[in-house]
């Protein structure tokens, strides 16, 4: 007789499929939920050890690249809002923080964890996409660049 394709474990060339990574849903990382779309048994995704080693805080530096921001919108309420955007040079990553403003009836504190942002035209933001006056989107939320820390302003000046 004649053997199928299932009891021997092999499948044909017909039946396999090209696997479809559905669209990030905004829970962890990007890379995580991409990992764990490949693998059965999910693995965290590489780091990039020796940019880290270069870049993360080495006794008081810290690089770290800090702005001021506020939200671009036309809401009376969200105008006088400000932010700070930090941009870690070790990973890539952003994080939005929003100082306390007494008496404004806006809870303060962490507006976007930490983690690796994308921009609407595809990538992820980099350090040369921050600086004064950029127009930036992070997760449906826009925001205009008003000031850098003097570190920033620095960094801008020997990497352009």
């Amino acid at each position: 007789g004649e053997i199928s394709t299932q009891s021997t474990g092999k499948m044909s060339e017909e039946m396999k499929q090209e696997r479809e990574i559905p669209p990030y849903n905004g829970w962890g990382s990007e890379e995580d939920s991409k990992a764990n779309c490949l693998k059965l048994i999910a693995q965290a995704p590489k780091r990039d050890f020796i940019k880290f080693m270069k870049k993360d805080r080495q006794g008081l530096e810290s690089h770290v690249l800090r702005y001021l921001a506020r939200m671009d919108t036309n809401r009376p309420i969200d105008i006088d809002r400000t932010f700070i955007i930090s941009f870690f040079l070790s990973d890539g990553t952003i994080s939005v923080f929003e100082p306390e403003k007494r008496n404004s009836g806006i809870v303060h504190g962490k507006f976007i964890e930490r983690s690796r942002l994308n921009k609407k035209d595809g990538g992820y933001y980099e350090a040369e996409d921050l600086f004064v006056g950029a127009v930036v989107n992070f997760r449906s939320h826009q925001f205009i660049i008003t000031d850098a820390d003097e570190y920033a302003k620095t960094y801008a000046e020997n990497h352009k």
